[in-house]
C-alpha cells in the first residue's frame, strides 16, 4: 500500500512539472547543436587561453626569465636569493637554505597578518608604551587606525606600531602570533618560526633567505602593502587628527636606485643587517633577500646590477 501511494505521489509529481523539465530539455537539446565539435575545455597553449566565445577566465602565461651568466654578484653577504615574483623562478642565490634571523623583515608578516584579520578603518586604542627598539611614540588614550600603524608598520618599522597590532587581537599578543605562523603553514614553509611581531632577538624566531622571498612573494599580492611601501616619507595622524607622526622610510635606496619599489629592512646585532626588496626592471618584479649582510643596501645594488647584466626574458612557449 506504501508503495502504491509513493507511485502515485510520484506520478503526480512528474504531472505536474512535466512542461519545467520539457522546457530544460529543448535548452539542452539547443545549446548542444550550438555548441562547436571541439570541447569545450580545449585550451590553445599558442594563444594561452581559453575561448574567449564563452566568456571563461583568460590566462597569460608570464615571460619567462633566462639567465645569460652563472657568474655570481660580488656581494659581501654570504646569505642572498634573488628570484623572479612571476613565476618564482630563482636567478641567483648564495646559501638561501641557512637559517637566519630576520629581525624586522619579520614586519612583512606582521603586516600581512593584521591586514588579514582587521578592517582598514578598524580604531585601535593605544593602551600603554612600548619602547623596544624602533618607535613613533604612540601616546596611550591615542586612537589610531590600523591603516595607519600598517603603513608607519612598513615605511617606518614602529614596533610599537606592530605592538598595538598584536595586542588588539582577540586573542591576545599570543593569538596573533599564532595567525603569524599560520601564514607560515600555509604556504608550506618548514623552516620559519616567529615568536614574536617585531623581530627582536630570539634563538626560536627564524627563517632562511627563500622563505623569506616566499613570504615576500605573499605580501606584494596585497596592493595596501605595495602601495605603502613605495613611500619615502608618511605622516599619519590620530583619529582627531590632533596627534601627527611624521615618518622616514629605513629604506636608504628610496629615490637613490630607481628600481626598488621598497620592501622591508632589518637590523639586529644578532641578525646582522637584512633588507627584503621589491625590484623592478623592465616592468618584470624580482624580489631580493639579503641577510646578515654589513652593508644590505650596497648588497641589493649589486643583485640590482647583476640582473640587468644577465636576465632577460622571453613569451612562454
Amino acid at each position: 500500500m506504501k508503495r502504491l501511494l509513493r507511485l502515485k505521489k510520484m506520478s503526480k509529481f512528474l504531472k505536474n512539472n512535466f512542461l519545467s523539465f520539457l522546457i530544460i530539455f529543448l535548452i539542452l537539446i539547443l545549446n548542444l547543436f550550438a555548441l562547436p565539435t571541439f570541447d569545450l575545455w580545449t585550451v590553445y597553449p599558442k594563444n594561452n587561453y581559453i575561448s574567449q566565445k564563452y566568456n571563461l577566465i583568460q590566462f597569460k602565461h608570464p615571460q619567462i626569465p633566462v639567465v645569460k651568466n652563472s657568474n655570481y654578484p660580488a656581494l659581501i653577504s654570504n646569505n642572498y636569493i634573488l628570484i623572479d615574483s612571476d613565476t618564482n623562478q630563482v636567478l641567483v642565490s648564495k646559501n638561501p637554505n641557512d637559517r637566519i634571523y630576520p629581525a624586522s623583515t619579520t614586519k612583512l608578516v606582521t603586516a600581512l597578518t593584521a591586514l588579514n584579520i582587521y578592517p582598514l578603518d578598524e580604531v585601535i586604542t593605544v593602551t600603554d608604551s612600548y619602547t623596544e627598539g624602533q618607535v613613533m611614540n604612540l601616546i596611550p588614550g591615542e586612537k589610531i587606525t590600523v591603516r595607519s600603524l600598517v603603513s608607519a608598520l612598513l615605511v617606518y618599522s614602529a614596533n610599537d606600531s606592530a605592538y598595538n597590532l598584536a595586542k588588539n587581537n582577540v586573542d591576545g599578543v599570543d593569538g596573533f602570533i599564532r595567525e603569524m605562523n599560520s601564514i607560515v603553514k600555509k604556504y608550506g614553509l618548514t623552516n620559519t618560526n616567529f615568536v614574536n611581531f617585531d623581530g627582536l632577538h630570539s634563538p626560536n624566531h627564524y627563517t632562511t633567505p627563500k622563505e623569506m622571498s616566499q613570504l615576500a612573494r605573499v605580501a606584494i599580492k596585497n596592493p595596501i602593502i605595495t602601495s605603502v611601501v613605495k613611500n619615502k616619507e608618511i605622516t599619519v595622524f590620530d583619529v582627531d587628527n590632533t596627534i601627527k607622526h611624521q615618518l622616514t622610510s629605513t629604506d636608504e635606496l628610496m629615490g637613490i636606485a630607481p628600481e626598488i619599489e621598497g620592501l622591508k629592512t632589518g637590523w639586529t646585532p644578532e641578525a646582522g643587517g637584512c633588507f627584503v626588496g621589491l625590484i623592478n626592471i623592465g616592468g618584470h618584479k624580482l624580489i631580493s633577500v639579503v641577510a646578515q649582510s654589513e652593508d644590505r643596501f650596497a648588497d641589493t645594488r649589486a643583485l640590482i646590477q647583476w640582473a640587468k647584466q644577465n636576465v632577460t626574458w622571453k613569451n612562454y612557449q
